[in-house]
């Protein structure tokens, strides 16, 4: 009987070791990733979470999502609810704030979360130490992520950049936007205005520094302030000046948005049916109006919207710019209410 006990387990560990053995030939990095645990968030509050931080003598990892947010689930598909969202934030206090949540407002206001996702890695007195905004892929964040948890205080090197040359304009954004996001808003705010007034030289950044400055300041009243009145102007300036800055892409719609939040839908309306009348090449455009009749249900221009969707799908388009034109079509046939 013992002798075939033994045989039994020696069996058991050959057969665990052949699984195994198996895995490793077989299986794709995704499922391991899946089978690994991912962050191990702290149900904790900030204040909470920076008071663990100074008892273990290391930092906090902050992550503002929000449930509607498209490149929030890819983030915790395939960074944080895999093995590697669990290594590197191991040595941190992960935390999770929802940015809609009315409880945090305070904190999307201290840290100023101008796009979703945003994840801030802080001291543990609550002093920012990095950021990184957006998620363009596995790659591109995790290297992002591994600078902001290893960087120091960014601002005295930036000051640094920008003494003896007050009027280089692309130093000059990066302090102020630095200085906005991390809370000093009154001296982030007056660089960012004073670096419209700057001309950008040309052969440099300095026009894509200027767009930026632009995009700064138009989420930081409309997303954090909360207030659109401000936001429009940025907006409508940024989509006017620099209309081929990557960072104009949204600006027309951030523009209607703004005016929709002051209750003056007709006005966002004749701004994007403009642009995509004026830009009949140009799909998100075309989309971008279709939305936002979709969005606040109204009646005025859906079926011109209609029918310009129609018959940009008889032209050539991507496969994507299909799929959203299609998706576009069969909402703007849904019967609406003026005005909401």
């Amino acid at each position: 009987m013992a002798q075939l006990k033994g045989a039994l387990v020696v069996g058991a560990i050959l057969a665990s070791a052949l699984v195994a053995v198996l895995c490793v030939a077989v299986c794709s990095p995704r499922q391991a990733d899946a089978e690994s645990p991912g962050v191990r968030w702290v149900e904790l509050s900030l204040d909470q979470a920076l008071a663990k931080a100074k008892q273990e003598k290391t930092r906090v990892f902050v992550a503002f999502t929000a449930t509607w947010c498209p490149s929030c689930k890819q983030l915790d598909e395939e960074v944080f609810s895999t093995a590697l969202g669990g290594e590197i934030t191991s040595k941190l206090i992960p935390l999770r704030l929802d940015f809609d949540e009315e409880a945090n407002r305070a904190q999307v206001e201290r840290y100023v979360v101008l796009g979703l996702p945003t994840v801030v890695v802080l001291d543990p007195e609550g002093m920012q130490m990095g950021r990184v905004m957006g998620y363009d892929g596995r790659d591109d964040w995790t290297s992002k992520a591994r600078a902001a948890i290893a960087s120091d205080d960014p601002i005295p090197a930036l000051r640094a950049a920008l003494a003896g040359q007050r009027e280089n304009l692309s130093a000059t954004v990066r302090l102020g936007a630095a200085l906005l996001v991390r809370g000093e808003a009154v001296e982030g705010e007056t660089l960012l205005e004073r670096a419209l007034w700057m001309t950008p030289r040309e052969g440099t950044s300095d026009a894509e520094a200027a767009a930026e400055a632009l995009f700064v300041l138009g989420r930081y009243h409309q997303r954090v302030k909360r207030d659109p009145a401000t936001a429009r102007h940025y907006w409508r300036e940024l989509a006017a000046q620099y209309p081929r800055s990557e960072w104009a892409a949204g600006a027309w719609w951030w523009y209607a948005k703004a005016l929709a939040e002051l209750d003056r839908h007709e006005v966002g309306l004749e701004a994007l049916r403009s642009r995509a009348r004026a830009e009949p090449e140009n799909v998100e455009a075309l989309v971008e109006w279709g939305q936002f009749i979709v969005r606040y249900k109204l009646v005025a221009d859906r079926a011109a919207a209609k029918a310009s969707v129609d018959k940009r799908l008889t032209s050539k388009v991507t496969d994507e710019q299909r799929r959203d034109l299609e998706s576009l079509a069969k909402e703007l046939v849904s019967p609406a209410t003026p005005g909401q």
